[in-house]
This record gives C-alpha cells, structure tokens and sequence, in this order.
C-alpha cells in the first residue's frame, strides 16, 4: 500500500474521510490523476468498512460528493484557463486531431462521456476539464456526474469492503 492508504487505517474516522475527499478533490482539479491514488484510497476506505472503522454508506457519501465538488470544480477550471491549458508545453504534445475529437465527443455526447470516463483513471480527470474548455454549461454535464460520481464510489469501496469480507473468510 501506500502512505495515503496506511494513513486511512491510522487516524480517526472524521480525518479519513477528510483525507479521502481532499484526495479526490484534488485528483479531479489537480490534473495529477497518475499521481493521486484514489483507487487505492477507496479500496483500502472499503476495506476499512469491512472492519467497522469507517461506515460504508459514508465512504460512498463522502466520495460522490468530493467527485461531484471536484467535477465542478474542474470544469471551471476548463472554462476559464481553456485557451491556456490547451497550449501549455504538455498539451502541445496533443495532435490537434486529437483535440478535435475530444471537442467533436464533448459536443456531441458530453455527459455520456463523463459517464464512462469516471471510471478510467486520467481520462476521469480530463473529462470535466474539456467539458469546460469546449464552453459547455455545466448543468448539461451535472447530472452525468452526480450518477457517476455515486456509481464510482459504490463500485470502488464496495470492492475493498468485499475484498476485505472474502480476506476474512479465507483467514
């Protein structure tokens, strides 16, 4: 495991959670998705579900709405650096095709696309971002990421939490 998923198991519940949103929040406005780990950090906050630690309906809780926070929050970020980020030294790297396409997904199926992309690590972080850079309003794209952000946390804690059920019954 790593040092964010050891601390989960060490501090009071209140502090996990806190620590659980604020790594979600920031993997969402961050653009460091690679860098954050919000799987490890839901499967280790399931587990610790699993043990009576944490509650799980609160991990679920507390995630879907640091994702739906960090949604919005990226999405605004989109919006106002759009221009900016697009060519930054990193971005530029992109094809413009490629660019093309992503604003072509956006305009066409944005909130489907949030959707799915909750669930692949990066694209999660992206997708929110280019929703805003492409000027799309955010109340198209809400509703996607308030079911997505509840399907996500309920898929990746559920997963720790019966993890850690099976664990026990192998122990």
């Amino acid at each position: 495991m790593n040092g964010l998923a050891d601390l989960l198991g060490h501090i009071s519940p209140a502090a996990a959670y806190t620590v659980l949103a604020t790594a979600i929040i920031g993997e969402s406005i961050l653009l460091v998705g690679a860098l954050i780990p919000t799987l490890v950090l839901m499967l280790t906050a399931g587990a610790l579900a699993r043990t009576g630690s944490l509650h799980l309906p609160g991990v679920i809780a507390v995630a879907a709405g640091a994702v739906m926070v960090g949604d919005a929050l990226g999405h605004r970020t989109g919006r106002l650096l759009g221009k900016r980020l697009r060519t930054a030294k990193l971005a530029r790297r992109i094809p413009a095709t490629a660019w093309q396409r992503a604003e072509n997904l956006m305009n066409k199926r944005a909130g489907q696309t949030l959707l799915i992309f909750r669930f692949v690590p990066v694209m999660r972080t992206l997708a929110p971002h280019m929703a805003g850079i492409t000027g799309l309003p955010y109340r198209h794209i809400a509703p996607y990421s308030a079911l997505g952000s509840v399907a996500w946390a309920s898929v990746e804690s559920g997963t720790g939490y019966t993890a850690a059920f099976s664990l026990q019954h192998i122990a």
